[in-house]
């Protein structure tokens, strides 16, 4: 059976070929919004699928820059996918670290915590920034909210559930740090999050 990092190599494939290392930076921790991978994981599962017949690969020409491979998923990846995608998901196990430290965070100092989640809420409306940046673009380049037969729109689908689940762990995290320190600047500053423009709403033409 392939790995659900193989499934998710293959769908980025399905939309144009891609080398190794573009299928990383689109995988990379923490701003990986499909699937998240390092290097030494990719890597072996991309030799995998070119090994069942899955993917295929060209070398491109030296000459025109650094050696390397572009994976091109073959008929058989396509129709594999396809299989998958009708299939239920496995269960996911939620095994977040914060949720354990917050279920034990009577046992830390206050300003120990109350940096924790400074430093938490920081990396999180970072990495929301960046997913609603990518996700805008693709209404720009769409004309709005791009629909089922568009290239971008598993892309945008993706990305909003993200958004989605950013929003929803930021607001965890301020509730949080609100029960520590109430009236922080962190809350005031992200306070106008919760009335932003929902994701995917469509825009006067």
């Amino acid at each position: 059976m392939l790995s659900s990092l193989s499934y998710a190599i293959l769908a980025l494939l399905a939309t144009k070929p891609q080398s190794g290392y573009d299928i990383a930076r689109d995988m990379k921790p923490p701003l990986g919004f499909l699937w998240q991978a390092r290097h030494g994981q990719i890597y072996p599962e991309l030799a995998r699928l070119v090994q069942e017949g899955l993917v295929d690969f060209e070398r491109l020409d030296p000459r025109a820059g650094p050696p390397r491979r572009v994976h091109a998923i073959t008929a058989a990846g396509r129709a594999e996918l396809s299989r998958w995608v009708a299939k239920p998901p496995q269960p996911r196990p939620m095994n977040d670290e914060l949720v354990v430290k917050a279920f034990a965070l009577r046992k830390a100092r206050a300003a120990t915590a109350t940096g924790l989640l400074e430093d938490q809420i920081k990396l999180h409306e970072h990495r929301l920034a960046a997913l609603e940046q990518r996700s805008a673009a693709i209404e720009s380049r769409d004309s709005g909210v791009p629909g089922l037969s568009s290239a971008r729109f598993g892309e945008f689908a993706a990305l909003r559930r993200g958004i989605g689940a950013e929003r929803d762990y930021l607001a965890w995290c301020l509730w949080l740090q609100s029960q520590l320190a109430p009236g922080t600047a962190s809350t005031a500053r992200s306070k106008g999050r919760s009335s932003a423009r929902p994701t995917g709403a469509r825009r006067g033409r």
